[in-house]
């Protein structure tokens, strides 16, 4: 995601199918400083390799207003992670579709 730099005005972003994505990539999309800003919409879905460890490195996107997160099996302490979550954003709406 070092592309993402350089983007300022991105609100939406939608991962669908990425076999690609892991918690590495969720990690480093959640240090991007503008998406830190901009960012408002992220849905995550079908990523295999996605674990709760990069679902919590979502924290630092502090303008989350919306999170979608659909068939991810490699989420294994749900209500653990999806608690801190929302601790740390509480604005944050959260839409699981997960079993």
């Amino acid at each position: 995601f070092a592309f993402a730099d350089g983007l300022e005005h991105v609100r939406d972003i939608k991962l669908e199918k990425c076999m690609y994505i892991q918690d590495e990539c969720l990690q480093r999309l959640s240090e991007t400083s503008n998406l830190q800003k901009s960012l408002q919409q992220l849905k995550i879905i079908s990523c295999g390799n996605v674990t709760d460890r990069g679902i919590l490195a979502l924290h630092k996107l502090t303008n989350l207003e919306y999170l979608y997160l659909s068939d991810l099996p490699g989420i294994r302490e749900k209500e653990t992670t999806f608690r801190v979550l929302q601790q740390a954003l509480p604005k944050l709406e959260l839409e699981l579709d997960l079993e």
